[in-house]
């Protein structure tokens, strides 16, 4: 159910991208954000870090720093920091272990989608 909601929430912004840079609606983003915080709340800490972890092993460590230089760097330390928060919210509101019991998160959905609010008005251009 969640991973359908979080698909449903990136179609749906995809689907609302318009002018020049292709940017989605600052609503449509904030839904991605939260959609994602709750499915990655839906699982416990170590299955996320070894999703994390593959694709650090498959990144090259200069991509950070290059993605970076793109934009304004005040811009983007804004919306790392906003990023750690929200990052911290989810982590607070995971599950701890999978089964049943990680699609009875809802009760923490709040947190998660007020972290996912702040995270979208720091990084939205």
């Amino acid at each position: 159910k969640l991973l359908s909601a979080a698909a449903a929430a990136h179609h749906k912004a995809i689907g609302s991208v318009s002018g020049a840079n292709g940017v989605t609606s600052k609503a449509d983003w904030e839904a991605v954000n939260a959609a994602l915080g709750r499915v990655i709340a839906s699982v416990p800490e170590a299955t996320v870090m070894d999703v994390y972890n593959s694709v650090s092993d498959i990144t090259d460590p200069g991509v950070p720093a290059y993605l970076k230089s793109l934009v304004n760097g005040a811009d983007a330390e804004k919306a790392y920091a906003a990023f750690l928060e929200f990052k911290d919210v989810v982590k607070k509101n995971q599950v701890s272990s999978p089964g049943p019991a990680a699609t009875a998160a809802p009760a923490k959905y709040d947190a998660i989608d007020g972290a996912a609010k702040a995270l979208s008005d720091a990084s939205y251009p």
